[in-house]
């Protein structure tokens, strides 16, 4: 595996929003790689075993999640999320596994073999932050959304999404990020770090551990080169958010309650005018 020393050249907070080019790095990685400053070793680019890039391809040809062409590629993008989300106000009133768990029951096992094996490969590359990181997860979240044991509580799988730059935000802080590419006639989409001068190939089957919260990355823009042709990034890493779940059965005890409250204020308010409503009549009533 190649050894590359970096250094940060410039200071690209200002890019932050803006779509990558070819003319913000010089130094394109296509082989395995370990990133060190410093002598000390602080990312990854290497390619997974072909077992796991071939379950990658799957997923990427079968899910069907939330579909839109907001990207600047124009071509529809999908994002699924599997394992744990935490709970967001009204919409998802508690802590809980994604619907897409149990809609895609087979991609969901698929992920989370990728994600074993994607632990396995950071331990053994970056065995002091992968320690530090489990140590951190463990005693910061649930055991209940750590699937397998795993230390990540989501998964996505992001399909044609050609990301501007950007710094990770929602994540658990301190954390790294884990990033799978699986990708079909398709040409660029590299993994732009401007403030290195340096950008990540990301061809098919290749995973890459970096820390996405203090590194401006983005993803430069693709040609996609035939109707099939795709470009899907699995990213693995754990919520910020799900720090605030109780364990899975209190939340869902939480969740009832919630429900039982919302049903009795429909009841309540069911044939009230909207005058009395937004007097609080309902307030009055038993």
């Amino acid at each position: 595996m190649n050894i590359k020393e970096i250094k940060k050249i410039k200071d690209c907070k200002n890019l932050i929003g803006t779509k990558p080019t070819k003319e913000q790095y010089t130094d394109l990685i296509t082989e395995p790689t370990l990133f060190t400053s410093e002598g000390k070793v602080v990312a990854v680019y290497d390619k997974i075993g072909e077992k796991y890039a071939d379950a990658a391809k799957i997923i990427s040809t079968t899910t069907k999640a939330n579909q839109s062409k907001r990207q600047y590629s124009g071509v529809p993008t999908i994002s699924s999320v599997f394992g744990s989300i935490p709970k967001n106000g009204v919409r998802v009133p508690s802590c809980r596994g994604t619907v897409r768990n149990k809609q895609e029951k087979q991609n969901f096992f698929l992920i989370t073999e990728i994600a074993r094996e994607l632990s396995e490969k950071y331990k053994k590359v970056l065995p002091e932050q992968y320690s530090k990181d489990v140590e951190y997860i463990k005693n910061s979240i649930e055991d209940d959304y750590l699937f397998k044991g795993l230390p990540f509580t989501t998964f996505n799988a992001n399909k044609n999404q050609l990301i501007k730059y950007h710094v990770d935000t929602g994540n658990l802080q301190g954390v790294m990020s884990n990033v799978l590419i699986s990708r079909q006639g398709v040409t660029g989409g590299e993994l732009v770090f401007p403030e290195y001068g340096f950008a990540l190939a990301q061809e098919d089957g290749f995973f890459s551990v970096f820390d996405g919260q203090r590194e401006v990355h983005g993803v430069a823009d693709c040609k996609f080169m035939s109707k099939d042709a795709y470009r899907c990034s699995f990213v693995f890493y754990t919520l910020e958010q799900m720090r605030h779940c109780k364990s899975y059965l209190e939340e869902m005890e939480n969740e009832k309650k919630h429900y039982t409250l919302k049903n009795n204020n429909r009841r309540k308010t069911f044939g009230m005018s909207k005058e009395d409503f937004l007097k609080g009549k309902y307030n009055e009533q038993k």
